[in-house]
Protein backbone atom coordinates (compact mmCIF):
# COMPACT_ATOMS: atom_id res chain seq x y z
CA UNK A 1 0.00 0.00 0.00
CA UNK A 2 2.55 2.50 0.65
CA UNK A 3 4.55 1.44 -2.61
CA UNK A 4 1.11 2.55 -4.02
CA UNK A 5 0.62 5.86 -2.52
CA UNK A 6 4.31 6.94 -3.65
CA UNK A 7 3.67 5.87 -7.00
CA UNK A 8 0.44 7.65 -6.61
CA UNK A 9 1.85 10.85 -5.53
CA UNK A 10 4.86 11.06 -8.14
CA UNK A 11 2.45 11.14 -11.06
CA UNK A 12 0.19 13.39 -9.24
CA UNK A 13 3.60 15.78 -9.06
CA UNK A 14 4.66 15.42 -12.34
CA UNK A 15 1.39 16.22 -13.56
CA UNK A 16 1.02 18.95 -12.09
CA UNK A 17 4.20 19.83 -12.77
CA UNK A 18 3.78 19.73 -16.61
CA UNK A 19 0.12 21.43 -16.50
CA UNK A 20 2.07 25.00 -14.71
CA UNK A 21 5.10 25.34 -17.72
CA UNK A 22 4.50 28.45 -19.22
CA UNK A 23 3.12 28.67 -22.73
CA UNK A 24 1.45 30.26 -25.77
CA UNK A 25 -1.97 30.80 -24.73
CA UNK A 26 -5.52 31.09 -26.46
CA UNK A 27 -8.09 33.51 -24.97
CA UNK A 28 -9.85 30.42 -23.54
CA UNK A 29 -6.57 30.33 -21.32
CA UNK A 30 -5.71 26.99 -23.06
CA UNK A 31 -2.27 26.31 -24.05
CA UNK A 32 -1.27 26.33 -27.83
CA UNK A 33 1.93 25.69 -29.61
CA UNK A 34 1.81 28.72 -31.47
CA UNK A 35 -0.34 31.45 -32.54
CA UNK A 36 -0.07 34.41 -34.94
CA UNK A 37 -1.89 37.87 -33.79
CA UNK A 38 -2.82 40.55 -36.36
CA UNK A 39 -4.28 43.76 -35.43
CA UNK A 40 -6.47 46.18 -37.25
CA UNK A 41 -5.60 49.74 -37.95
CA UNK A 42 -7.05 51.99 -35.66
CA UNK A 43 -8.72 49.41 -33.01
CA UNK A 44 -8.00 46.30 -30.83
CA UNK A 45 -9.80 43.91 -32.93
CA UNK A 46 -7.80 41.22 -34.58
CA UNK A 47 -7.81 37.79 -36.73
CA UNK A 48 -5.45 35.11 -35.53
CA UNK A 49 -4.48 31.49 -36.02
CA UNK A 50 -2.98 28.97 -33.64
CA UNK A 51 -1.79 25.59 -33.26
CA UNK A 52 -5.07 23.99 -32.44
CA UNK A 53 -7.19 25.83 -35.62
CA UNK A 54 -4.77 26.90 -38.58
CA UNK A 55 -7.61 29.13 -39.87
CA UNK A 56 -7.19 32.99 -40.08
CA UNK A 57 -10.40 34.42 -38.32
CA UNK A 58 -11.59 37.18 -36.00
CA UNK A 59 -11.72 36.32 -32.15
CA UNK A 60 -13.90 37.41 -29.77
CA UNK A 61 -12.31 39.29 -27.25
CA UNK A 62 -10.12 42.80 -27.84
CA UNK A 63 -6.57 42.65 -28.14
CA UNK A 64 -5.78 44.58 -24.75
CA UNK A 65 -8.52 42.58 -23.02
CA UNK A 66 -7.13 41.12 -19.29
CA UNK A 67 -8.30 37.91 -20.22
CA UNK A 68 -7.33 37.32 -23.78
CA UNK A 69 -4.69 36.33 -25.87
CA UNK A 70 -1.90 38.26 -24.88
CA UNK A 71 -2.59 39.02 -21.51
CA UNK A 72 -3.22 35.24 -20.54
CA UNK A 73 0.29 34.40 -22.31
CA UNK A 74 2.11 37.39 -20.38
CA UNK A 75 0.73 36.30 -16.98
CA UNK A 76 3.57 34.82 -15.80
CA UNK A 77 5.49 38.08 -16.53
CA UNK A 78 2.18 40.34 -15.07
CA UNK A 79 2.94 38.03 -11.80
CA UNK A 80 6.54 37.38 -11.86
CA UNK A 81 6.77 37.41 -8.19
CA UNK A 82 4.91 34.68 -8.03
CA UNK A 83 7.01 32.19 -10.11
CA UNK A 84 9.09 29.58 -9.05
CA UNK A 85 12.87 30.19 -9.06
CA UNK A 86 13.39 28.64 -12.08
CA UNK A 87 11.30 31.59 -14.18
CA UNK A 88 12.56 34.54 -15.65
CA UNK A 89 12.25 36.32 -18.87
CA UNK A 90 14.11 39.58 -21.28
CA UNK A 91 11.51 42.27 -22.62
CA UNK A 92 12.93 44.12 -25.13
CA UNK A 93 11.85 46.72 -27.45
CA UNK A 94 13.79 49.76 -29.10
CA UNK A 95 11.00 52.21 -28.34
CA UNK A 96 10.90 50.40 -24.77
CA UNK A 97 7.67 52.03 -22.63
CA UNK A 98 10.16 54.33 -20.59
CA UNK A 99 11.12 56.70 -24.11
CA UNK A 100 10.59 57.22 -27.77
CA UNK A 101 13.39 55.40 -29.04
CA UNK A 102 17.24 53.99 -28.65
CA UNK A 103 20.27 54.38 -30.30
CA UNK A 104 19.99 53.20 -33.61
CA UNK A 105 23.25 50.53 -32.81
CA UNK A 106 20.34 48.75 -31.24
CA UNK A 107 17.92 46.25 -33.64
CA UNK A 108 14.73 47.97 -34.49
CA UNK A 109 13.17 44.67 -32.57
CA UNK A 110 10.34 43.92 -29.90
CA UNK A 111 9.50 40.86 -28.20
CA UNK A 112 9.24 39.07 -24.61
CA UNK A 113 10.67 35.83 -23.93
CA UNK A 114 10.16 33.89 -20.71
CA UNK A 115 11.22 30.92 -19.66
CA UNK A 116 11.06 27.75 -16.52
CA UNK A 117 11.97 24.59 -16.10
CA UNK A 118 10.43 23.25 -19.02
CA UNK A 119 9.79 25.81 -21.95
CA UNK A 120 10.60 29.07 -23.42
CA UNK A 121 8.11 31.26 -24.53
CA UNK A 122 8.97 33.98 -27.62
CA UNK A 123 7.01 36.15 -28.27
CA UNK A 124 7.61 38.77 -31.15
CA UNK A 125 5.83 41.33 -32.09
CA UNK A 126 5.59 44.92 -33.95
CA UNK A 127 4.39 47.06 -31.33
CA UNK A 128 6.27 49.89 -29.69
CA UNK A 129 6.16 50.59 -25.85
CA UNK A 130 4.62 46.90 -25.08
CA UNK A 131 4.00 45.62 -22.70
CA UNK A 132 3.44 48.77 -21.00
CA UNK A 133 3.21 47.99 -18.03
CA UNK A 134 3.16 44.81 -15.11
CA UNK A 135 -0.61 45.33 -14.64
CA UNK A 136 -3.21 43.36 -16.95
CA UNK A 137 -5.65 46.55 -17.09
CA UNK A 138 -2.78 48.46 -18.42
CA UNK A 139 -0.37 46.56 -21.01
CA UNK A 140 -1.60 47.86 -24.13
CA UNK A 141 -0.32 51.23 -25.01
CA UNK A 142 -2.89 53.39 -26.00
CA UNK A 143 -0.21 55.05 -28.93
CA UNK A 144 -0.85 50.96 -30.29
CA UNK A 145 -4.30 51.20 -31.33
CA UNK A 146 -3.93 53.46 -34.35
CA UNK A 147 -1.90 51.31 -36.61
CA UNK A 148 -1.95 47.82 -37.49
CA UNK A 149 0.15 44.89 -35.49
CA UNK A 150 1.33 41.36 -35.45
CA UNK A 151 2.14 39.09 -32.86
CA UNK A 152 4.17 35.67 -33.29
CA UNK A 153 4.44 33.31 -30.11
CA UNK A 154 5.41 29.97 -30.17
CA UNK A 155 6.20 27.74 -26.90
CA UNK A 156 9.28 25.84 -27.31
CA UNK A 157 11.46 23.67 -25.13
CA UNK A 158 13.55 25.03 -22.42
CA UNK A 159 16.66 23.68 -24.15
CA UNK A 160 16.34 25.92 -26.89
CA UNK A 161 17.36 29.10 -23.97
CA UNK A 162 21.04 29.38 -25.74
CA UNK A 163 19.38 29.81 -29.13
CA UNK A 164 16.78 32.73 -28.29
CA UNK A 165 19.71 34.29 -26.35
CA UNK A 166 22.02 33.86 -29.35
CA UNK A 167 19.57 35.62 -31.46
CA UNK A 168 18.65 38.33 -29.18
CA UNK A 169 22.23 38.53 -28.68
CA UNK A 170 23.10 39.15 -32.46
CA UNK A 171 20.09 41.50 -33.13
CA UNK A 172 21.57 43.32 -30.56
CA UNK A 173 17.70 43.71 -28.93
CA UNK A 174 17.10 46.33 -26.67
CA UNK A 175 16.43 45.02 -23.38
CA UNK A 176 14.51 46.94 -20.96
CA UNK A 177 13.63 45.17 -18.42
CA UNK A 178 15.11 41.42 -16.93
CA UNK A 179 14.24 39.07 -14.38
CA UNK A 180 16.36 35.98 -13.43
CA UNK A 181 18.28 36.98 -16.97
CA UNK A 182 20.78 34.20 -16.28
CA UNK A 183 18.15 31.67 -17.19
CA UNK A 184 18.29 33.02 -20.73
CA UNK A 185 21.92 33.28 -21.37
CA UNK A 186 24.04 31.47 -24.44
CA UNK A 187 27.20 30.12 -24.22
CA UNK A 188 29.10 32.11 -27.36
CA UNK A 189 31.16 34.96 -26.24
CA UNK A 190 30.82 36.68 -29.40
CA UNK A 191 28.01 37.71 -31.78
CA UNK A 192 27.85 34.80 -34.79
CA UNK A 193 28.63 35.53 -38.17
CA UNK A 194 26.26 37.08 -40.25
CA UNK A 195 23.72 36.65 -41.76
CA UNK A 196 22.73 33.30 -41.01
CA UNK A 197 19.84 31.20 -40.70
CA UNK A 198 18.70 28.31 -38.01
CA UNK A 199 16.89 25.97 -37.56
CA UNK A 200 13.48 25.28 -34.28
CA UNK A 201 11.44 23.01 -33.56
CA UNK A 202 8.73 23.97 -31.39
CA UNK A 203 7.56 21.71 -28.19
CA UNK A 204 4.83 20.37 -30.65
CA UNK A 205 7.28 19.49 -32.81
CA UNK A 206 5.91 22.47 -35.55
CA UNK A 207 9.00 23.76 -37.86
CA UNK A 208 10.41 26.84 -37.52
CA UNK A 209 13.16 29.06 -39.07
CA UNK A 210 15.17 32.06 -37.22
CA UNK A 211 17.03 34.63 -39.37
CA UNK A 212 19.67 37.23 -38.59
CA UNK A 213 19.95 39.42 -40.84
CA UNK A 214 23.60 41.27 -42.33
CA UNK A 215 24.17 44.79 -41.78
CA UNK A 216 25.70 47.63 -44.32
CA UNK A 217 27.47 50.52 -43.42
CA UNK A 218 26.61 51.72 -46.99
CA UNK A 219 22.72 50.93 -47.23
CA UNK A 220 23.35 47.94 -49.87
CA UNK A 221 19.88 46.24 -50.10
CA UNK A 222 21.35 43.26 -51.14
CA UNK A 223 23.30 42.96 -48.23
CA UNK A 224 21.06 45.00 -45.36
CA UNK A 225 17.56 43.78 -46.20
CA UNK A 226 16.47 41.02 -44.34
CA UNK A 227 14.07 40.17 -46.97
CA UNK A 228 16.47 39.21 -49.24
CA UNK A 229 18.23 37.27 -47.11
CA UNK A 230 14.97 35.46 -46.19
CA UNK A 231 14.20 35.29 -50.19
CA UNK A 232 17.48 33.95 -51.05
CA UNK A 233 17.49 30.99 -48.56
CA UNK A 234 14.20 29.85 -48.68
CA UNK A 235 14.55 30.07 -52.65
CA UNK A 236 11.01 32.02 -53.27
CA UNK A 237 9.78 35.34 -54.13
CA UNK A 238 8.32 37.15 -50.75
CA UNK A 239 5.26 39.66 -50.35
CA UNK A 240 6.27 41.70 -47.92
CA UNK A 241 4.22 44.21 -45.19
CA UNK A 242 6.87 46.84 -43.96
CA UNK A 243 6.30 50.04 -42.57
CA UNK A 244 6.96 53.22 -44.65
CA UNK A 245 8.41 51.76 -47.53
CA UNK A 246 7.32 53.74 -50.77
CA UNK A 247 6.40 51.65 -53.58
CA UNK A 248 4.67 54.60 -55.59
CA UNK A 249 8.22 55.51 -56.39
CA UNK A 250 8.54 52.23 -57.98
CA UNK A 251 9.05 53.24 -62.05
CA UNK A 252 12.26 55.24 -60.95
CA UNK A 253 14.52 52.78 -59.93
CA UNK A 254 15.35 49.23 -61.76
CA UNK A 255 13.18 46.29 -60.21
CA UNK A 256 14.38 44.70 -56.68
CA UNK A 257 15.55 41.14 -57.45
CA UNK A 258 17.89 39.37 -54.76
CA UNK A 259 21.34 37.60 -55.57
CA UNK A 260 19.07 34.06 -56.66
CA UNK A 261 17.06 36.53 -58.73
CA UNK A 262 13.76 36.07 -56.53
CA UNK A 263 11.40 39.30 -56.30
CA UNK A 264 10.33 40.91 -53.68
CA UNK A 265 6.93 42.16 -53.83
CA UNK A 266 5.45 45.06 -51.48
CA UNK A 267 1.58 44.16 -50.20
CA UNK A 268 -0.50 47.83 -50.40
CA UNK A 269 -3.45 46.48 -49.08
CA UNK A 270 -5.25 43.52 -46.63
CA UNK A 271 -8.92 42.42 -46.39
CA UNK A 272 -9.38 40.14 -43.16
CA UNK A 273 -11.91 38.93 -41.60
CA UNK A 274 -11.41 41.94 -38.73
CA UNK A 275 -11.55 44.84 -41.15
CA UNK A 276 -9.61 45.71 -44.20
CA UNK A 277 -6.69 48.57 -43.94
CA UNK A 278 -3.92 49.93 -46.65
CA UNK A 279 -0.21 50.03 -46.35
CA UNK A 280 0.51 53.24 -44.92
CA UNK A 281 -1.64 52.43 -41.82
CA UNK A 282 0.51 49.03 -40.76
CA UNK A 283 2.88 49.16 -39.04
CA UNK A 284 3.43 45.20 -38.94
CA UNK A 285 6.75 43.42 -40.17
CA UNK A 286 5.86 40.14 -41.80
CA UNK A 287 5.99 38.73 -45.06
CA UNK A 288 4.58 35.33 -46.69
CA UNK A 289 6.50 33.38 -49.35
CA UNK A 290 5.34 32.44 -53.06
CA UNK A 291 6.25 29.10 -52.45
CA UNK A 292 7.61 26.30 -49.47
CA UNK A 293 4.67 27.40 -47.51
CA UNK A 294 6.65 29.94 -44.98
CA UNK A 295 5.24 32.66 -43.06
CA UNK A 296 7.82 35.28 -41.36
CA UNK A 297 6.88 37.97 -38.77
CA UNK A 298 10.67 40.10 -38.82
CA UNK A 299 11.55 43.44 -36.84
CA UNK A 300 13.26 45.39 -40.10
CA UNK A 301 11.36 48.12 -42.40
CA UNK A 302 12.67 48.07 -46.00
CA UNK A 303 13.97 51.34 -45.77
CA UNK A 304 17.86 52.40 -46.15
CA UNK A 305 18.28 52.97 -42.88
CA UNK A 306 16.69 49.99 -41.78
CA UNK A 307 19.84 48.25 -43.60
CA UNK A 308 22.23 49.50 -40.91
CA UNK A 309 21.18 48.52 -38.16
CA UNK A 310 21.00 43.98 -37.18
CA UNK A 311 17.72 42.38 -37.03
CA UNK A 312 15.93 39.47 -37.58
CA UNK A 313 12.56 36.94 -38.08
CA UNK A 314 11.17 34.16 -37.09
CA UNK A 315 9.70 31.99 -39.92
CA UNK A 316 6.84 29.09 -39.41
CA UNK A 317 6.55 26.52 -41.85
CA UNK A 318 2.66 25.82 -42.13
CA UNK A 319 0.98 25.56 -45.53
CA UNK A 320 -2.82 26.71 -44.12
CA UNK A 321 -0.70 29.56 -42.24
CA UNK A 322 1.24 30.80 -45.64
CA UNK A 323 -1.91 30.13 -47.64
CA UNK A 324 -4.16 32.01 -44.78
CA UNK A 325 -1.53 35.42 -45.52
CA UNK A 326 -1.33 34.78 -49.22
CA UNK A 327 -5.37 35.33 -49.32
CA UNK A 328 -5.38 38.40 -47.44
CA UNK A 329 -2.89 40.62 -49.21
CA UNK A 330 -5.66 42.23 -51.68
CA UNK A 331 -3.04 44.95 -54.09
CA UNK A 332 0.42 44.51 -54.17
CA UNK A 333 3.39 45.73 -56.13
CA UNK A 334 6.85 44.48 -57.18
CA UNK A 335 8.84 46.47 -55.42
CA UNK A 336 12.22 48.28 -56.55
CA UNK A 337 14.78 49.66 -54.45
CA UNK A 338 13.60 50.99 -51.26
CA UNK A 339 13.90 54.79 -50.47
CA UNK A 340 13.01 57.27 -47.73
CA UNK A 341 9.44 58.33 -47.59
CA UNK A 342 9.19 62.03 -48.12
Amino acid sequence: MEVLWMIVLTVGLLGSHCEGAISCKNEDDEDVDWFILYKVKNGFNYVYTDSTNQNLRKTNKDVNNQAGVLANTLKPYFEKDKQSSDFGFIAYNDQPPTSNSVSSTHGHSKGVVMIDEDNVVWLLHSTPRFPFSHESNNFYPKNGERNAQIFMCVTLKSTESEEIAQHLKDIKAYKFEEHNPVKLTDSSPVPRARPYNKDLRSAGNSQFKRFVKQTSATRDPKAGDLYVTIADTLNTNLYIQTWRSDPNKADKHPPSVTGKGKELVTIMSVDTAAGKWNHGCDHSKWCVSETQDWMCVGDSNREPSQFERPGGALCINSKPVAEKFREIKKLSVKTLQPVIVG
